[in-house]
């Protein structure tokens, strides 16, 4: 599952994504502007010495620590695909935080080159996701944006679309930057989950060098999520920290959170920071930690959530990397227009963020 479950996932879901190549803008606001620079990445980021918050595709030491450049836009259109157009997307669930803005950049891409916008809910179900994109062929859509729960079981209608000479974009599938495109897609538009986790990983590390980490797992159908834990242990280790244990969580809902984070810690007594899959999971792990006495402990979030905002401010949360949902879904609207004007596009794109903590969170706004 394409678990923008950071954005996404079963249960009460979380939202997090992201645009492309860019570097710096004044806040995460709707309709947001950035700039990039020649190596596509920005040259400061949001930490303790910088106040304002940095959109970032690359964060700093992240290539040069063996981190991969990927580029960070699509071409822009110069046309529509003709008169009539449908442009169609698939959610993971429009019940998720940010997806309603992700929808509304993609639709002002489409109309700006004469599309209507075509949306399926896939309501957090697998078998939605493969009835909205037959839906979609049968309505004669001139191209596919998919954010699919499985991608396995997207196989079909992705061969179907390919009959019928309909691009496929996925969405964060597979999540890793180096792994081959899913066969029949074109364009694999990435969250940049390794380079998240890289931040995170980093920020403990300036923090707190050396220092004791426990993992929050998300075992319930979320690849992209899972990769991103797995980046959490490879990046700590590269930068020094250690890695004492990893807790699963069986849903993305508070308790599951707070039941695995709970368990973390009472297994492992000398825990000294959180990494956490998404911003529902950092809020779980920063209340269970204060329950069991534990105010010190350094946590992690991934999404840009309102509800983490208030915890970076006070302390209790370290950091979150954030999404701009809207330019997200304009990245995604510009890729689709492209590929249905049948334009050569990048194999893989990554979305941009923005480091949060509590130097730069007061001039951050939050779209979920």
């Amino acid at each position: 599952m394409n678990a923008r479950l950071g954005k996404w996932a079963l249960g009460p879901v979380l939202v997090a994504l992201l645009g492309g190549g860019l570097a710096a803008c004044s806040s995460s606001s709707s309709g947001s502007s950035a700039t990039t620079n020649a190596n596509g990445s920005a040259t400061t980021v949001g930490g303790n010495q910088h106040s304002s918050v940095q959109w970032i595709t690359s964060p700093a030491g992240y290539v040069a620590a063996g981190g991969t450049q990927l580029p960070g836009s699509y071409p822009t259109p110069t046309k529509g695909p003709g008169a009539g157009c449908k442009i169609g997307y698939i959610s993971p669930s429009n019940a998720i935080p940010g997806i309603q803005a992700e929808i509304n950049g993609l639709t002002a891409v489409a109309t700006q080159f004469g599309c209507a916008v075509v949306s399926k809910d896939g309501q957090l179900n697998p078998q939605n996701q493969v009835t909205g994109m037959q839906s979609l062929l049968s309505e004669g859509v001139a191209a596919i944006v998919l954010d699919p729960l499985d991608i396995g079981a997207m196989a079909a209608p992705i061969q179907q679309a390919n009959q019928k000479h309909v691009p496929v974009i996925v969405v964060d599938s597979p999540a890793s930057p180096t792994a081959a495109n899913v066969t029949g897609t074109m364009s694999d538009y990435l969250q940049s989950r390794d380079a998240t986790a890289y931040a995170a990983a980093k920020a403990v590390a300036d923090a707190h060098p050396g220092a004791s980490v426990g993992l929050v797992y998300p075992a319930f159908p979320a690849g992209n999520l899972q990769y991103q834990v797995q980046r959490f242990r490879y990046w700590s280790q590269k930068l020094g920290l250690t890695v004492v244990g990893q807790a699963d969580s069986s849903s993305d809902t508070p308790t599951a959170d707070a039941q695995a984070v709970t368990s973390l810690l009472q297994k492992h007594k000398n825990i000294q920071a959180i990494l956490t899959y998404n911003d529902t999971a950092a809020e779980a792990a920063a209340s269970a930690a204060r329950s069991l006495g534990l105010n010190n402990i350094l946590v992690t979030g991934i999404d840009g959530e309102q509800g983490v905002v208030g915890l970076i401010e006070q302390g209790q949360v370290l950091m979150t990397w954030a999404y701009d949902n809207t330019l997200n879904g304009k990245n995604e609207g510009t890729a689709a227009i492209d590929a249905a004007d049948g334009l050569h596009i990048p194999a893989k794109v990554a979305a941009p963020g923005a480091i949060i903590d509590k130097s730069n969170v007061s001039s951050y706004k939050p779209q979920a």
